[in-house]
C-alpha cells in the first residue's frame, strides 16, 4: 500500500494532491489490538476537517468506520475500498454482517484483490465488484538478477503465524531425514522460538526486518519460494517471487490457485499436509536443471500486467472516472 501511495503521488500532475493515513503494523494481544485501533481512530480525527474528493481505504474492517464517519462530514466524497482478504473473510461473520452491510453502503467502488475475495464480498456484504485489482509489484525493486548463486533451496517470506501455515512447515521440517536442505525464513511472529529451536538441528537462516531490496537479493539467492497459508487475499509475496524468477510452492487454497499453474510457475500441495510438503521438498531438491529453467521461465512470464506502475495507472483512471459521475 505504501508503494501504491508513492507511485500514485509520483504519477499525479502538480495540481493534484494525495495524503496517506496509516497504522503501523504490530503483533499485539487482543487488548493491544483494541487500543491500537482506538489510537488510530483518534489519530484520524484531524482528517475530518480536510475536504477530499476521493477516499481510498485499504482493509475493510474495522477501518470502514473511519470512512463512514468521514462521509457524514463530507457527503460528496467518492469512496473506494480495496479488500485484501482477512478484512472480509475472517472479520465479517454471521454476527456482524447485517450491520456491516448497512455500513458498506458508503462505498462507491469496490476493489477485491482477487476473484475469490470478489465472491466473498458479494456473498457477505452484497456488494458488486468494481474491479478486481491486486496491489501490484514494484518491478523496479523485484526483478531477476542473472548469475546470482543459489544459497537456499527454499525461502519463506511472511509472518510466522498460524494463518500462514508455519506450523505445517515446522512439522514437515521435523520429518525431514535430509539435513542438507537449506531454508531461509524472513518474517516474525509467534512461532519464532520454534524456528530458532529447529535451527539448532537443520540448515535454517532467519532474517527479520528486511528491506524490499534485501528481500529481492534473498529471493534471487533461493531456488523456490514457499507459503502454506490457510487464508489469503491475493498474496503479493508469491508474485514478487515470480518477478525474481523464483518458482513457488503453495497450499491449495483458492487464492493460490488463482496464481499457481502447476508445473509452469510452481506447485501446489494439499492444505495442512506436512507429509505432502516433505515429499515436495525432496522431489525439488533434485529437480533436473532443464526442468528448473522451465519453471523459472514460467515464473518470469507470469503476471507482467501486475506491475505497480500499471496497477497505479488503473487506480488513477478509476479515481477520475468516479469524479465524473
Amino acid at each position: 500500500v505504501e508503494n501504491q501511495f508513492k507511485q500514485i503521488k509520483a504519477s499525479l500532475p502538480e495540481e493534484d494532491s494525495i495524503d496517506i493515513f496509516y497504522m503501523e503494523r504490530r503483533f499485539t494481544s487482543r487488548w493491544g489490538s483494541f487500543w491500537k485501533y482506538i489510537k488510530a481512530f483518534l489519530g484520524f480525527v484531524k482528517y475530518l476537517g480536510r475536504d477530499y474528493d476521493i477516499v481510498h481505504l485499504h482493509f475493510f474492517y474495522p477501518l470502514i468506520y473511519m470512512v463512514w464517519v468521514y462521509k457524514k462530514f463530507h457527503p460528496n466524497v467518492r469512496t473506494l475500498v480495496t479488500f485484501h482478504g482477512e478484512d472480509v473473510t475472517r472479520m465479517v461473520n454471521d454476527r456482524n454482517k447485517k450491520h456491516l452491510q448497512k455500513i458498506a453502503k458508503v462505498i462507491d467502488f469496490t476493489i477485491p484483490v482477487g476473484s475469490t475475495i470478489a465472491s466473498v464480498i458479494k456473498d457477505k456484504l452484497l456488494l458488486k465488484t468494481g474491479m478486481i485489482l491486486p496491489v501490484g509489484v514494484n518491478n523496479n525493486v523485484f526483478y531477476y538478477e542473472e548469475g546470482t548463486k543459489k544459497t537456499y533451496d527454499f525461502i519463506w517470506i511472511g509472518s510466522f503465524i498460524t494463518r500462514k501455515g508455519i506450523d505445517t512447515v515446522l512439522k514437515a521440517i521435523r520429518e525431514l531425514s535430509d539435513k542438507e536442505l537449506s531454508f531461509c525464513f524472513c518474517g516474525s511472529g509467534e512461532y519464532l522460538d520454534d524456528l530458532l529451536e529447529l535451527k539448532k538441528e537443520f540448515d535454517i537462516n532467519i532474517k527479520q526486518n528486511q528491506t524490499q531490496e534485501q528481500l529481492r537479493e534473498l529471493l534471487n539467492r533461493s531456488k523456490f519460494f514457499f507459503l502454506m497459508s490457510r487464508n489469503e487475499g491475493f498474496p503479493t509475496a508469491t508474485i514478487e517471487a515470480m518477478y525474481c524468477g523464483v518458482p513457488v510452492i503453495t497450499s491449495d487454497i483458492p487464492q493460490f490457485k488463482e496464481q499457481v499453474q502447476e508445473g509452469y510457475n510452481g506447485y501446489i500441495v494439499p492444505l495442512n499436509d506436512s507429509e505432502a510438503l516433505v515429499k515436495k521438498f525432496k522431489e525439488l531438491k533434485n529437480i533436473p536443471n532443464s526442468d528448473y529453467l522451465k519453471l523459472r521461465s514460467g515464473a518470469l512470464n507470469s503476471f507482467k500486467e501486475l506491475s505497480l506502475q500499471r496497477v497505479c495507472d488503473e487506480l488513477i483512471r478509476i479515481y477520475r472516472k468516479l469524479l465524473e459521475v
